[in-house]
């Protein structure tokens, strides 16, 4: 069976995609999704609905629109109904999906610099734990029901582009120069307990990254140059598996929540590409020698690609998967949903 696609023009460029993760265990795949725009007079957070009486119509239904002062540069949800959005004005807003969407609190201007807002580049949750990245340098922690970040760490001296909660108490980030860093949020310094670069001999900045769904030391990074870059964090300070991804910017990498040995990457050449195991070996059953993100050189040896939708003509800026739903969105004011991603 095909996979099949339903695309959708919404005359704004879409920066960021999210499922709503399913509230009943072992129900596969999602009914609603999030987006977020970016580069317009008035951007928006949009709530939309795949669930339709007709089965043989699959187009999303809008269900709500907020409106923000800002691009929406990320989008991470916090439980089943509740969601963070990080703004291009320096703002974290928490929005919350009930009949529709609506918005809850906001933490203003969090980021900055002296004379000036610097843009939100990244948000992220692991309850009880909110984090934000941005242009400025710095990593805030907050906490749902604070009216200002408790702790706020100088973290680096250019943009921070990519973050992932890697344990409770570790984040991992990476910045546009390619500096990978490790953040014990327990620890009253603010140095990194370990730093390393995406690439030894050039300053090649990193752009997203995620986190195993399974085994948390295992962190998939995307940049600026296109490669796939895998980092163990037991011994982070080499790579551990270093794959080409695209010709261009690789602009966002989800691994899939449950069938982790698959992963869905977008990049700004246009592509959306499937990452497909050959061997059919599910990663979560085995330790770390039978995961091929470990595998190194090999790991090329062990993955057919395969092209979700044909090449676009212009950036694919986000995709996310759940279940055998897919959804994904760019700089041609439409996104894409494709309902049975065949595995």
């Amino acid at each position: 069976m095909a996979d099949r696609v339903c695309a959708k023009f919404v005359s704004k460029k879409i920066r960021k995609v999210r499922w709503q993760r399913p509230g009943a265990f072992g129900r596969q795949n999602p009914e609603c999704f999030v987006t977020g725009s970016w580069d317009d007079e008035q951007n928006e957070v949009s709530f939309w609905n795949t669930v339709q009486p007709n089965e043989q119509n699959i187009d999303p239904v809008l269900v709500s629109t907020i409106p923000v002062s800002g691009d929406v540069n990320d989008i991470a949800f916090y439980d089943t109904s509740t969601f963070f959005v990080a703004l291009g004005n320096g703002s974290i807003a928490m929005m919350r999906i009930d009949q529709k969407l609506t918005m809850i609190s906001e933490w203003k201007d969090i980021h900055h610099f002296k004379s000036r807002k610097a843009p939100a580049t990244g948000v992220l949750c692991q309850s009880p734990e909110i984090a934000s990245i941005g242009e400025d340098g710095k990593l805030n922690l907050m906490r749902v029901n604070q009216e200002k970040p408790y702790k706020t760490l100088d973290a680096d001296s250019c943009s921070i582009n990519a973050a992932v909660f890697t344990s409770q108490n570790e984040i991992f980030t990476g910045n546009s120069r390619g500096m990978i860093k490790l953040w014990d949020l327990r620890s009253v310094s603010e140095k990194p307990i370990l730093s390393t670069s995406l690439s030894e001999d050039s300053e090649i900045g990193v752009t997203s990254m995620d986190r195993h769904p399974f085994q948390g030391h295992i962190v998939a990074v995307g940049g600026y140059d296109g490669m796939l870059t895998v980092f163990d964090m037991r011994k982070a300070q080499t790579p551990v598996t270093v794959m080409e991804a695209s010709d261009n910017c690789l602009n966002d990498l989800r691994f899939h929540p449950e069938r982790a040995d698959h992963l869905f990457t977008a990049s700004e050449s246009g592509a959306v590409w499937h990452w497909v195991p050959l061997s059919g070996k599910n990663p979560a059953t085995g330790g770390s020698s039978g995961n091929l993100w470990l595998s190194g050189d090999l790991a090329t040896q062990q993955l057919n690609i395969k092209e979700i939708l044909p090449t676009l003509p212009l950036a694919v800026n986000s995709v996310d998967v759940c279940g055998e739903s897919l959804i994904c969105g760019g700089d041609n004011e439409a996104f894409y949903y494709v309902s049975n991603v065949v595995f």
